[in-house]
């Protein structure tokens, strides 16, 4: 059974506007794929949770955050879209009881339908929720957000400025400084923003005249169908080399996994200078901290490994990564033309479509990390698994690395592209990622294995 309850809200803004960079670059994927990019998920409700604190909540984020409040309007010189921020309206929220099914299953099943079922961008608000009850009682809540609206930092922000809400009254008690994505975009059109814009862009296309054309080299010999596959392995002896690399560098974990990723990656199928693109949150400034809306862009990431020692390549990684922290705020639409320019110089397109993405939360305290014992590295890698996880001919990249962590393990998620790697040759990337870094936790002096 569903009920649907409509939740009238009333906030502070309103206004027709450009998108803003964040917004534009989720809009080009959004055309290129032709499927909504979502974010949000599933969270278990604490014993005594009542549908009514769920109306709260959706009414407070709805009212407090303009990006929530925004629909598309297609008026554009060219028809495409600019945000319209409406300061009123109504939002509704499924209440669906699990019907004697476990509601954990029940509450997976609509996260899947939400994420699946494209947004109606022009009459749909860009928030989806429901909340699961058994027998009556809310046991999950399902929010599920358009990323045109809000990217991975900007959902932090939403749930840290959701824990000022009064939940008596459902009325914040602290007032909201961030900036909204109107206020965003105008200040994008301002000089010193866009002079940024075009140091970004020189540095990328230094990056496209400076490495190989091909991300892989030559072509897949067992092309599948559907086309991109995503395949997962599950690392202990990855997870315990990389701390007991860490412990010997006194660094934090993230420039490792990114030097293995990318000794691994010229080492099998790829080349050397490695280019990886990164995704950047971009709010470096207090007043885009807790700013809940979309504002991650990516941006390549450029490191040579020849004749590298591992512990070198860790160093060059953390120098590059502060490289494209710098330049990855620019105007996506600039940088398309300027990607198409340097590809007709350059008599064809340099392939920039492969991703690293490491998705462990941030803050982690890595600072009094003890290396492991080299017997436990060793036994560990006994126990390295893999499955393929999903498959799709939805338009995806070439390459994507997505780094998750579990209690006792790594977990790296390789997307590739059958017609250009065969699944075979993923496999052998993942496990080379590992190889690498046990390599490199036993001996101090291990190189990358790139050469010159």
């Amino acid at each position: 059974m569903t009920e649907k309850i409509l939740v009238d809200f009333q906030g502070t803004g309103a206004g027709v506007g450009d998108l803003t960079w964040g917004q534009r670059t989720v809009w080009r994927t959004v055309v290129k794929t032709g499927r909504s990019e979502t974010m949000g998920g599933v969270t278990a409700l604490p014993p005594g949770s009542t549908v009514e604190q769920s109306v709260l909540v959706l009414r407070y984020v709805m009212a407090r955050h303009e990006s929530l409040r925004t629909r598309l309007v297609f008026d554009g010189p060219d028809g495409g879209p600019r945000q319209q921020v409406h300061e009123s309206g109504q939002v509704a929220l499924s209440v669906i009881d699990s019907d004697g099914e476990d509601p954990a299953v029940v509450a997976e099943r609509v996260r899947v339908e939400y994420e699946d079922t494209d947004f109606d961008y022009a009459d749909e608000w860009p928030v989806r929720m429901a909340v699961i009850t058994e027998a009556g009682v809310p046991t999950h809540s399902v929010a599920v957000y358009s990323h045109l609206a809000i990217d991975a930092h900007g959902l932090d922000a939403l749930v840290t400025d959701l824990s000022t809400m009064d939940w008596t009254t459902g009325e914040p008690t602290v007032p909201l400084e961030a900036t909204q994505p109107l206020r965003l975009a105008e200040q994008q059109r301002k000089p010193n923003v866009l002079r940024n814009s075009e140091a970004a862009l020189k540095y990328w296309e230094r990056v496209l005249r400076t490495v190989s054309p091909k991300r892989v080299e030559g072509e897949s010999d067992d092309h599948r169908s559907p086309r991109w596959g995503d395949l997962a392995l599950r690392s202990e002896a990855s997870w315990l080399a990389t701390r007991a690399i860490a412990a010997r560098l006194r660094t934090d974990t993230s420039p490792i996994l990114l030097a293995g990723y990318a000794s691994a990656l010229a080492r099998t199928v790829g080349n050397n200078p490695v280019a990886v693109q990164i995704a950047v949150n971009n709010r470096f400034r207090q007043s885009l901290v807790g700013s809940v809306s979309t504002m991650a862009q990516t941006c390549p990431l450029m490191v040579d490994l020849a004749d590298a020692t591992f512990d070198e390549a860790v160093h060059r990684a953390r120098q590059a990564t502060m490289v494209t922290y710098k330049y990855a705020y620019y105007d996506p639409d600039r940088r398309a033309a300027m990607v198409d320019r340097v590809a007709e110089e350059l008599g064809g397109r340099v392939e920039m479509d492969t991703y690293f993405n490491d998705r462990r939360p941030p803050g982690r305290d890595e600072r009094d990390i003890t290396a492991p014992p080299v017997a436990d590295i060793l036994a560990a890698r006994e126990r390295t698994s893999h499955e393929w996880v999903a498959w799709t001919d939805v338009d995806s990249p070439l390459l994507y690395l997505d780094v998750d962590a579990e209690p006792d393990a790594l977990v790296f998620t390789l997307t590739g592209d059958t017609t250009r790697l065969s699944p075979k040759s993923m496999l052998w990337l993942l496990t080379e990622i590992e190889s690498v870094l046990v390599d490199a936790a036993l001996d101090p002096g291990a190189g990358t294995g790139v050469r010159s």
